[in-house]
């Protein structure tokens, strides 16, 4: 019980630094490393041969721009999803995208997320080919450190095994090693500006 409370101690304290690192960053340095992590995304393993893709959008001040990332997806005909946080639920219902100006208004927060009338997807996870994971802080095991709400831990476990989890990611978000619990899952690889660390 004592090492639990530890790992919640220090993984709030990791959320805490991240979050500054990544504020703290020089203007010019962030804009290059936010544009060299865009280019890179159509390239990410399994990406091209998947149909079905799972997106995030941009939510808070030190996460990059995931705008391009729909419209390339949506422009090379692939099936686009978006989580829409439940909170009554306390998980993600998934929504396909066909245009992000018709599709998303500001929700909880005001974080854009999926209009209601939005197609949800019934199958749920188990329709992802390939995911685009967010998260604070990942390590060379891949595994990744979220914002504490659990959302995507719980998501996570219900992917197929053949689908593909990547993450987009500034150098300074890469740790060693991450403290993980029981309910912790790794993704499949994280690509920053400098590095591709894979898992598989």
């Amino acid at each position: 019980m004592e090492r639990d409370h530890q790992k919640r101690h220090l993984k709030r304290a990791l959320r805490r630094s991240i979050k500054k690192s990544i504020l703290g960053l020089d203007p010019g340095v962030r804009a290059a490393e936010e544009a060299a992590l865009i280019a890179q995304f159509p390239a990410l393993p399994g990406y091209a041969a998947a149909h079905t893709v799972l997106l995030y959008v941009k939510a808070f001040a030190e996460e990059i721009n995931t705008r391009s990332f729909f419209l390339h997806a949506m422009a090379t005909g692939k099936r686009v999803l978006c989580p829409r946080v439940q909170r009554e639920e306390n998980r993600m219902r998934l929504f396909q995208i066909t245009s992000l100006s018709a599709n998303l208004e500001p929700g909880i927060l005001g974080i854009p997320e999926p209009r209601d009338g939005c197609a949800e997807v019934e199958v749920e996870v188990a329709e992802v080919d390939w995911a685009l994971i967010p998260g604070l802080a990942f390590d060379f095991r891949c595994y990744r450190l979220g914002r504490g709400s659990g959302l995507y831990d719980r998501l996570l476990p219900g992917m197929r095994p053949d689908a593909t989890c990547w993450a987009l990611s500034f150098d300074c978000q890469i740790a060693p090693e991450l403290p993980i619990e029981p309910h912790d899952v790794p993704i499949d690889g994280v690509a920053t500006p400098r590095r591709i660390i894979d898992r598989r």
